[in-house]
């Protein structure tokens, strides 16, 4: 009889220790799997998305809209997820003019794209005088995607 016991208890404890140990290098590789279908789909969407980026960008402040609409959208992207939620993130070179008559080189931004539920999306959100991989290091919320096991493609993505 004691050995049943010692063998009921040792099982739920060896599969909770298992699941604990491999739950990390699961989600990784889910993660993977996932990533490259969403980077090829960002990549067929951009247009589109930069042009939701521009809406929803006119629906919180529309002078920002105009600035945006002048500016040059670079093929820089990296890729990074949101540590909480794990959700993706495309992060997107703008370079802007320099102001008239001035030797200041050129502003860029990060323009902010999600995956979320296997579409990309964006609120309009931006990372003011930053580049993409700038933004990435400093906002701790973000971290970055290691791209390394893929393929570089020829659009210019980040390899972090």
């Amino acid at each position: 009889m004691t050995r049943y016991l010692v063998a009921g208890m040792l099982l739920p404890v060896s599969m909770m220790i298992a699941y604990l140990i491999l739950r990390r290098p699961i989600r990784e590789i889910c993660e993977e799997i996932g990533f490259e279908k969403a980077c090829q789909r960002f990549r067929q969407q951009r247009e589109r998305l930069e042009a939701r980026f521009l809406t929803a960008l006119g629906r919180i402040d529309p002078e920002e809209q105009e600035h945006w609409e002048l500016a040059d959208w670079r093929d820089e992207i990296v890729w990074a997820r949101d540590r909480s939620t794990r959700t993706l993130n495309a992060l997107v070179a703008v370079r802007f003019d320099p102001p008239p008559f001035t030797d200041l080189p050129s502003p860029y931004a990060t323009a902010l794209f999600e995956y979320r539920d296997g579409n990309w999306s964006t609120d309009g959100l931006w990372f003011d005088d930053l580049k993409p991989e700038e933004a990435v290091a400093l906002h701790r919320q973000l971290e970055p995607v290691i791209v390394s096991r893929y393929r570089p493609s020829q659009t210019g993505d980040a390899m972090l």
